[in-house]
């Protein structure tokens, strides 16, 4: 009869963990057998994947937290008598030790899993802001392609940009604010160098927009057999960017994206012929898988 706390335990706890691991083998197959490029990519196509892996290991994490300890507990008595006695007081402590070394461990690796779906879940709800606004563009003559993927770096550009005014590689940026603002949007001041957030700094959204519109622009150079400029952007949506220095590259509000293209309307610097030639460029890259993260 002592055993029937522990069998209970156990066999919730491995059917739990089976049927969590044939979902996600399930969810796998099935974006393996989707057909590429039968959709155009939406905008944060692989934060999408990469927010599904999460919570997947929120759930895995989870249910060892629920089961793992429960389970050694139930086991310990019938161990113990068949084995004819009690641990004495220093096993008993080394026990407890490990069995509380287990659960903070578990712990903690949930909260880490959680703090990365929370990011990504944030990185995610600004790509879809932000495209929102990019595929506003179509009338000023703008083709917009979201979660440009390159495989070979394992990244992709969040979004890219090919219309009368050349051609833009887009970093979009998530930040949640550190407290409460009952005002509206918060507001990051941008002096060509830094970005200085409400309690922090960055640097590195300006290096990473500098470093995939570098990319962009060396792919689509080689691809096409003329150089081709590639400006990089930074948008940071729910944010309001206030300019303290005409330098630097842009960083812009969402809300901010088509009053920032229009005013470039006026100043068309590719043809027709060579924006079609580097939309299907960027038409054919965007037919492969999304890179994994």
């Amino acid at each position: 009869m002592q055993w029937i706390p522990a069998a209970s335990i156990g066999f919730a706890f491995v059917t739990t963990m089976a049927v969590l691991a044939a979902w996600r083998n399930r969810a796998a197959r099935a974006a393996r057998r989707a057909p590429a490029g039968a959709l155009p990519r939406a905008p944060g196509e692989s934060l999408r994947r990469g927010m599904a892996d999460a919570n997947w290991d929120a759930a895995e994490y989870a249910a060892l937290a629920l089961f793992v300890l429960p389970l050694a507990a139930a086991l310990l008595a019938p161990y113990w008598r068949l084995a004819g006695d009690a641990p004495h007081g220093e096993a008993a402590i080394a026990l407890a030790g490990c069995a509380a070394a287990l659960q903070v461990w578990l712990l903690a690796r949930l909260w880490v899993v959680l703090r990365r779906a929370r990011r990504l879940a944030l990185a995610y709800e600004a790509e879809l802001a932000a495209g929102q606004e990019f595929d506003r563009l179509a009338p000023l003559g703008y083709r917009v392609f979201h979660d440009v993927p390159v495989e070979e770096r394992g990244f992709s550009v969040d979004h890219v940009l090919v219309g009368p005014a050349g051609v833009f590689a887009v970093e979009t940026e998530g930040r949640a604010a550190r407290r409460a603002n009952a005002g509206g949007e918060w507001e990051v001041s941008y002096d060509g160098e830094t970005l200085r957030f409400p309690g922090w700094r960055e640097t590195r959204p300006l290096e990473q927009a500098v470093a995939r519109a570098d990319w962009v622009r060396t792919w689509l150079s080689s691809a096409v057999g003329e150089t081709v400029p590639v400006h990089p952007l930074v948008v940071l949506p729910g944010w309001q960017v206030k300019r303290t220095a005409v330098t630097g590259i842009p960083v812009l509000a969402a809300r901010r994206i088509g009053h920032f293209f229009r005013r470039l309307a006026s100043e068309p610097a590719m043809s027709e012929a060579l924006i079609q030639r580097l939309a299907q460029q960027l038409e054919g890259r965007c037919r492969g898988p999304a890179p994994a993260l």
